[in-house]
């Protein structure tokens, strides 16, 4: 029986300012899913609608916005946002206009960029992380966020 999973609420606590040294940083995370349309012409269009509910093998996309909301310049803004349970990252999915990409396979304990995020087994053996295995995702500015400014960043899951 396929189970359907309500993700909004849960990714909508979850996602956290680590840093915002001179500012405040206030962050939502919305989660959706694509919705194609064909209009009265034939053309496709493509849009995003809330996810309440979501099926085993659909994607969802997950839109990050960081606003400083503070009077001061916020220098070091890093924000980690969990790949949820009962999902899985979607290879190359993450970007974020101005910012480093981080993962952790660890529950968010390292992070590490994909290329050199590792997976240790308590055998002592050592494997590449795959994006399977990944369980946050973080979001680091490479500049300053002035007062009033927005930055966004998105990345997509499939639900197992």
């Amino acid at each position: 029986m396929k189970k359907s999973i309500a993700l909004l609420t849960l990714l909508l606590a979850s996602a956290t300012a680590l840093a915002a040294q001179s500012g405040s940083i206030l962050v939502k995370t919305v989660a959706e899913q694509e919705q194609v349309t064909t209009g009265a012409d034939g053309a496709r269009k493509t849009t995003l609608a809330p996810a309440s509910k979501v099926l085993p093998g659909k994607e969802v996309v997950y839109t990050v916005t960081f606003e400083n909301v503070g009077h001061d310049a916020a220098n070091d803004v890093v924000v980690t946002n969990p790949v949820p349970e009962h999902t899985s990252y979607v290879p190359g999915s993450a970007f974020g206009p101005g910012t480093d990409l981080l993962f952790s396979a660890d529950g968010g304990r390292s992070f590490a960029s994909a290329a050199a995020l590792e997976i240790h087994g308590a055998d002592g053996s050592v494997r590449a992380a795959g994006p399977e295995d990944y369980t946050h995702i973080r979001f680091v500015l490479k500049n300053s966020l002035t007062p009033g400014a927005v930055a966004f960043a998105r990345y997509r899951t499939i639900v197992k």
